[in-house]
């Protein structure tokens, strides 16, 4: 009996997945754990899907724009970033670490990922963790 509840829950707790924070600050100077993503919206024309996420946490609202190729494997072709927090505006180019899009044939797509936010430089600040989600027009 023991043994069959030790594997019950063992089974519970390999199903629940990581719970990834919205957004997080590579630097980890900033506890960011208060965004949630808001909306993600977009539209697929052809082989190319347009996609806004936006994430706030009440006070701020940093909006992700992508850009992809659907294809085999979709791919992010370009990303932009726009953040206005405490009456400051920070903006920049985004690159993929990863991408999942679900096709969408016969209804509205769905796309998800993990995303860096980079600086000026170049290097990534933020890392912003989108699940699979159907698109909104």
């Amino acid at each position: 009996m023991t043994g069959r509840i030790f594997c019950a829950l063992l089974l519970l707790t390999a199903c629940s997945g990581s719970k990834r924070p919205a957004v997080e600050d590579l630097s980890k100077h900033e506890n960011l754990s208060l965004f949630r993503l808001q909306s993600l919206r977009g539209t697929r024309d052809g082989d190319r899907l347009a996609a806004q996420a936006m994430f706030s946490d009440t006070s701020s609202i940093l909006t992700v724009d992508l850009r992809f190729a659907v294809g085999s494997p979709t791919r992010l072709e370009s990303g932009a970033w726009h953040w206005t927090r405490d009456g400051r505006i920070s903006n920049g180019a985004v690159s993929a670490r990863s991408v999942t899009f679900l096709g969408g044939q016969d209804g509205p797509p769905s796309v998800g990922g993990v995303f860096e936010l980079l600086g000026s430089a170049g290097t990534p600040l933020y890392r912003v963790n989108i699940p699979v989600t159907e698109l909104k027009r």
